[in-house]
């Protein structure tokens, strides 16, 4: 399976990208890490507890950060349904209201929480109030210990595939950890499936079951279809760009996919042109620069009109390299939500090394460089750069209706590489950025001659 995804501690899983596929294909089933009996030793011990302390205030008391802090990604719910980034019925809706049995006051992180008997089951040290532990109260499935599903399960189990059942969500999005499939991935097919199975397009012969909107246990049995490649199970295992271009149109129209062959985080895309932008010009899958955080401490606007394609495409390109520096740390980025002057306070003094916030940004786009360097040799050039038919469509409803990403696009691709200096045709980064950025020897491999 093409979106296999490596399951560590109870309920914790590295599910993009398919990284589970990665060790499956090596035959490497798993990977134990011993204890080691020596301390952890840093260069400077009073600076780094200072900075963590000041990280930690900032989580706590920043208004920007404070809901992760105390509550998860379960505000992001009601908070994108209001925006309409919330993706309903696989693109169809942005109203919450055309769900069947919908109740929003019940989907406020307090009553998602309170939903169920519940610990917190956090990362080991972390302090913050998420990944919790939850007991399903009632129903068929009344007893069964689940994970709290993350804002993406409760997306991708619940209302991509036009669910609200919020008992049965948390069994879907649990059983998916446990079959090591990504969550994104799989609400991105079933709920294609569905429409398609509604539309005639994928037939009840073919599937072997009905599967309508909202049937979270007809979603469990397409699951364990595609786990073990059953019957159309096999296509499906392939992936959403992959099993739609075998079905071919009209179903492919109706399915949400990169051109380059990943999909979208759990979020309608088409109120949120930055993260369409981000994901289709990534060469990590899914975002590479990541939602602003602080955009100010780097030159950017706090706010910008965001179905303004130039703005748009100005704003991804000037925050471009913060995400890759974080996710080159080795940290979970709900902790790194702080000013980025903090996260190199707390890097110099683990390291000894003097890090500024301009130093940070200049090695996250070099990593960036080199990432698009990669993909480029395999294959990924500008050309693959769209969004699906229906991931670049239009809303019909909801906030961002009649706001049409795709009549901007190629203005938005032309800024985004004006503004971090790649060639638009080739996709290549040009010779005078990779020198900018110390990868002279990038430029020579890239460039030969020209460099």
């Amino acid at each position: 399976m093409r979106f296999a995804a490596i399951q560590g501690d109870y309920g914790h899983v590295a599910s993009k990208n398919g990284t589970g596929a990665v060790m499956g294909r090596k035959k490497l089933k798993a990977v134990a890490i011993a204890r080691g009996i020596r301390a952890l030793r840093v260069a400077d011990p009073r600076g780094v507890f200072q900075a963590a302390d000041d990280i930690a205030h900032d989580l706590r008391t920043d208004p920007s950060a404070r809901s992760l802090y105390e509550w998860g990604t379960l505000p992001g719910v009601a908070n994108l349904s209001k925006l309409g980034v919330l993706p309903i019925r696989n693109y169809t809706t942005n109203l919450t209201a055309n769900v069947p049995g919908a109740d929003m006051s019940e989907w406020e992180a307090p009553r998602l929480r309170a939903n169920f008997d519940h610990r917190g089951h956090q990362c080991s040290a972390c302090g913050m109030h998420h990944c919790h532990m939850s007991v399903i109260r009632k129903g068929e499935h009344a007893g069964r210990i689940v994970d709290e599903p993350e804002y993406e399960g409760w997306s991708g189990c619940g209302w991509q595939i036009g669910a609200v059942d919020r008992d049965g969500i948390a069994w879907l999005a649990t059983q998916c950890d446990r079959a090591c499939v990504d969550v994104n991935e799989f609400g991105w097919i079933c709920g294609w499936v569905m429409e398609c199975v509604e539309k005639g397009y994928i037939t009840k012969a073919q599937l072997g079951f009905d599967l309508k909107w909202g049937d979270t246990e007809g979603a469990g049995r397409l699951l364990g279809m595609i786990s073990r490649r059953e019957g159309l199970g096999a296509v499906l295992a392939e992936g959403v760009k992959r099993a739609a271009e075998q079905l071919g149109s009209p179903a492919k129209d109706c399915a949400v996919y990169t051109v380059k062959g990943a999909t979208p985080r759990g979020h309608d895309h088409r109120g949120r042109w930055d993260e369409m932008l981000d994901t289709c010009t990534s060469s990590t899958g899914t975002m590479e620069t990541g939602n602003p955080v602080h955009p100010t401490e780097v030159g950017q606007p706090a706010r910008i009109s965001i179905f303004d394609g130039v703005q748009v495409a100005k704003y991804v390109a000037g925050l471009h390299g913060r995400r890759s520096f974080e996710d080159s740390l080795g940290v979970c980025i709900f902790t790194t939500r702080t000013r980025l002057e903090n996260v190199c306070r707390a890097l110099s003094a683990a390291t000894g090394w003097t890090f500024t916030p301009d130093e940070a940004i200049r090695f996250g786009r070099r990593t960036a460089a080199i990432n698009r360097a990669t993909a480029l040799r395999c294959g990924h050039t500008g050309a693959l750069e769209y969004p699906s038919l229906r991931y670049g469509s239009t809303p019909v409803d909801g906030p961002a209706k009649g706001q049409a990403v795709r009549e901007q696009w190629e203005t938005m691709l032309d800024t985004w590489y004006a503004e971090v200096g790649y060639e638009r045709k080739s996709g290549r980064p040009w010779p005078k950025t990779l020198r900018a950025l110390g990868l002279d020897w990038l430029a020579r491999d890239l460039w030969g001659k020209k460099a």
